[in-house]
Formats: C-alpha cells, sequence, structure tokens
C-alpha cells in the first residue's frame, strides 16, 4: 500500500494508519484523519508554526490551504485515481463527535477526470480511501466480480457462519435461525460482496449452547462458493449476548462487509463496520487488506464532521 509523498509523508509517520476513510463530492475527495498528533504535525508542516490548539479554541473549525504541488492515490470502487491536497481543515475537539481534533483533507481530482490518461474518478457520494505514503498511482477497477442471486447470497452466507462455528473455541451450538442478507441487521443476517473469482462474506449468527446460553459468532472471510478456499480476514469470534446486546467488554464486536475498493497490485480492500455494543464510542469503519488483514484506514463510526 502507498501513503502520500513529501510533506504528507512526513506528517503520516506520527500516524498509526497508512490512509484515511472519506467520501467524493463534485470532483473532489474529502477524508478525515482522527488524532491529535496528525493534526498538530501537519499544521505545523503547512504553516510552519504550531499553536494549533490555541488557533482552534479561538477558531473551531479552521482551513489551511496546501499551497505545494501534492498528490495522492484516491480508491473507489471505480478504481484508483491521483488526486491533489488543496485544503486541510481542522476541526476542534468534539466538534466532530470525536474527543480529539480532526484533520478533513481535501483531494481534488484533474479537471476532465473520468478515465483519461489511466485515471479512474470516483462519481459523487461513494467511499473511498486516500492512500496517505508513497508515490500516487492510477488505474482501473479491473474486472467486474462474478453475479451471485440474493437467494445464493444466503446460501453462502449460511454456510460460512456454519464453518465459523464449527472452528471457533467453545461448546458446540445450534444455530437460532438461518441468516438473511442485510449489512444494518445487528443479528441472524450477513452480506456477501463479489471480488474477482471470490466473495466477501461478513456475518452476525446467534447461536445457542447446549447449557441454552446464546452466543453471537461474527466474523469475515473471503471465499469462493465451496469454501475449498476460505480466509478468515476477521476469524471467527464468540462473544456472550444479554437481551441481544454483545456483555463482553473487550474485543465485543460485531462486523459489517459495506463494500470493497481495489486497492495496489492487485489488492482488494474491503470495508467494515466494527460495531461495539458495549462502549459505541469504540465502533469504527475501517479498510482491510482481503488478503493481508492490514488494516489500511479507519476512523470513529460516529465521525461526523459540520
Amino acid at each position: 500500500m502507498v501513503l502520500l509523498i513529501g510533506l504528507l509523508a512526513c506528517a503520516s509517520s506520527s500516524s498509526t494508519q497508512p490512509g484515511a476513510l472519506g467520501w467524493s463530492l463534485g470532483g473532489e475527495a474529502h477524508v478525515f484523519v482522527a488524532g491529535d498528533r496528525y493534526a498538530r504535525d501537519l499544521y505545523r508542516e503547512l504553516t510552519g508554526s504550531g499553536g494549533l490548539g490555541d488557533s482552534l479554541a479561538r477558531r473551531p473549525l479552521l482551513p489551511v490551504e496546501a499551497r505545494k504541488e501534492r498528490s495522492t492515490t484516491v480508491l473507489s470502487a471505480s478504481g484508483a485515481a491521483t488526486a491533489r491536497l488543496t485544503l486541510a481543515r481542522f476541526h476542534a475537539r468534539e466538534t466532530c463527535g470525536y474527543a480529539g481534533i480532526v484533520t478533513e483533507l481535501v483531494f481534488a481530482f484533474p479537471p476532465g477526470g473520468g478515465r483519461a490518461g489511466g485515471r479512474s474518478t470516483p462519481p459523487s457520494h461513494v467511499t473511498v480511501v486516500a492512500l496517505l505514503d508513497g508515490s500516487p498511482f492510477a488505474g482501473g477497477a479491473g474486472a467486474a466480480g462474478a453475479t451471485l442471486t440474493r437467494a445464493g447470497a444466503r446460501t453462502l452466507v449460511n454456510r460460512v457462519a456454519q464453518r465459523a462455528e464449527s472452528v471457533s473455541r467453545g461448546p458446540r451450538a445450534q444455530l437460532v435461525r438461518q441468516l438473511g442478507v442485510d449489512p444494518d441487521q445487528a443479528a441472524d443476517a450477513g452480506e456477501v460482496v463479489p471480488f474477482g473469482l471470490r466473495y466477501a462474506v461478513g456475518f452476525r449468527a446467534r447461536y445457542v449452547t447446549s447449557a441454552d446460553d446464546t452466543i453471537l459468532v461474527t466474523g469475515v472471510a473471503a471465499t469462493d462458493l465451496q469454501l475449498r478456499q476460505l480466509h478468515w480476514v476477521v476469524g471467527p469470534r464468540r462473544l456472550p449476548l444479554r437481551g441481544g446486546m454483545i456483555t463482553a467488554a473487550r474485543s465485543g464486536t460485531r462486523y459489517s462487509l459495506r463494500g470493497t475498493v481495489p486497492g495496489s497490485a492487485g489488492s482488494t480492500l474491503l470495508l467494515l463496520h466494527e460495531i461495539a455494543d458495549v462502549s459505541a464510542r469504540d465502533s469504527r469503519a475501517t479498510a482491510v487488506d482481503a488478503d493481508t488483514r492490514r488494516v489500511v484506514a479507519t476512523q470513529p463510526l460516529a465521525l461526523r464532521c459540520p
């Protein structure tokens, strides 16, 4: 995976993530990085001075123009497109539904966009991942994934969930009910997204053990239809339920698959929602490499900037 060159490469060295999630709008990509250290480093690089905290105390939203030419790669379902950093907006603490400072990076796509010159500019209102380190590159989305009927998707979700229960640690359990296909349903559901010759599968399945304990088995897999080459992107996790809610204080997370974007060198990034019942602030959106399990970008799921 790649990150941004020059100025942003320096700033991103203080961040734990190589990319940032966001959305596209009118020839631009808006992506967000949550964290004070990243914000302070980038502000210093852009302005040549410190004092970001004092400036935000006076103005809760501080825009800073990027005056030097700095480009990066923006990934979407359309492929990889190059884009130029034009503006950084620094949002004060607690203004974006997050306790710390949030940095909003605005990247502009070249005029004419589309696929001209190997670019794959995303349409408006789609999820994007901006890579914040390395050399920019462009490329198409590649071959479309295989199609699957809703009935076929339901069958695949249930087969993967049954496999997950059989390989997870704990007493054998019986599925409460067959899973439907719905990314927004908290339990008894899953989702399937084709990519290449494989399928990404997320699931949240309730099981009952012989001791009448109800558990949730959740995870994310990349697999073929026959499950012969099943690969766990997020290994199956057994979580105790009480009143339908996860009771585990640690690692109590439901996984929901929200889509995919093509990465570099033929890789695919899965877009996941990690939903924590115990502490909603711990819920997050992530972009994870389907093969290496590497987290490329992450942000609080409740992040909403004015």
